[in-house]
């Protein structure tokens, strides 16, 4: 018979089991989907357009999935909320560090402009302590809008992120697919049981636990991308991969297995790290509105973002 410390001890490490598998799992995702589509003739730009911010987010929505089957919602809230803040904030400060990265203008006009309509939805929604089937449902609706968009501008040859993939044969894609879906969905149910096993054996609170420790792990994959990105050169897509990955996670990581829900409770530190979101958004957009050009100052700000939302929430 396993000891309560045992336990705890097992389930940390099976959470780390799991978000190494997340970033390996991830990869083979992005791999087979990009070489699918190439088969199918599908334009770069197109692809670009949905597997940089889709798949990286897989993690996070194969969490907040499965913390609605397995009936805490508030994993998977948390889960996202926290890694809205982490990438607008953290993860592009690292990008930065890593290299100074001048932003094409549609990332303000677009996808800045978007990501700020998002959040005040997702805030206006759930001030009233509840997020309700419908409203869940409209928050998807707003992203197939928002594909549309990203869709007319790859097929114009407007800015889209763009992602490199390492192409493989088309029988290979397909089990690097199904190994890919499957594995992040195991993960993603043995995470939730292990967060619910360490958050009630510690008597911690497991929104504000996922909020922070898994919001991190899950956006991992997102930080990879975004460093590469910026070490290339690349720095629109340091900061469009975050963006985006924001808004499918927020739109569709919550608003498609919420639907099938007829109401979830937000509690108190996920209503409060929504509001912080808000003011994330306006330092970043703040940001870039007067600094086309970001580089280590930039990074400091936007990290110091993050660290103080660490203080308040924990503290709260």
């Amino acid at each position: 018979m396993l000891s309560h410390e045992s336990g705890v001890a097992i389930a940390v490490l099976v959470l780390i089991g799991c978000f190494v598998a997340f970033f390996y799992l991830t990869r083979l995702f992005v791999s087979g989907l990009g070489s699918l589509a190439k088969r199918f003739n599908v334009p770069e730009s197109v692809v670009g357009a949905s597997v940089a911010a889709m798949v990286s987010s897989a993690p996070e929505m194969g969490t907040s999935i499965f913390s609605v089957v397995e009936g805490h919602p508030d994993i998977g809230m948390g889960t996202i909320v926290g890694s809205a803040i982490f990438n607008i904030s953290l993860l592009i400060a690292i990008s930065l560090w890593v290299k100074k990265c001048v932003l094409d203008e549609h990332v303000l006009k677009r996808d800045g402009a978007y990501y700020l309509f998002v959040v005040i939805v997702t805030i206006v929604t759930i001030m009233d302590g509840v997020l309700t089937q419908w409203e869940a449902l409209t928050w998807f609706l707003l992203y197939v809008v928002y594909f549309i968009w990203l869709f007319r501008d790859a097929i114009t040859g407007k800015f889209v992120p763009k992602e490199e993939f390492k192409y493989v044969p088309t029988k290979k894609a397909v089990f690097y697919m199904g190994i890919g879906i499957g594995g992040i969905a195991l993960s993603a149910d043995i995470m939730v049981r292990s967060t619910v096993h360490i958050t009630n054996s510690l008597g911690l609170s497991e929104s504000l636990f996922s909020l922070i420790i898994i919001a991190v792990a899950t956006s991992i994959p997102d930080l990879f991308v975004s460093v590469e990105a910026a070490r290339n050169g690349m720095g629109s897509l340091a900061v469009s991969n975050a963006v985006g990955s924001n808004i499918f996670d927020i739109l569709v990581g919550i608003g498609l297995p919420f639907s099938f829900v007829a109401a979830t409770p937000v509690y108190g530190n996920i209503g409060l790290s929504a509001i912080y979101l808000l003011v994330s958004v306006f330092v970043f957009l703040g940001i870039i509105m007067f600094r086309k050009s970001l580089g280590k100052k930039e990074a400091c700000v936007l990290a110091a973002v993050y660290l103080s939302y660490l203080f308040i929430v924990i503290l709260c």
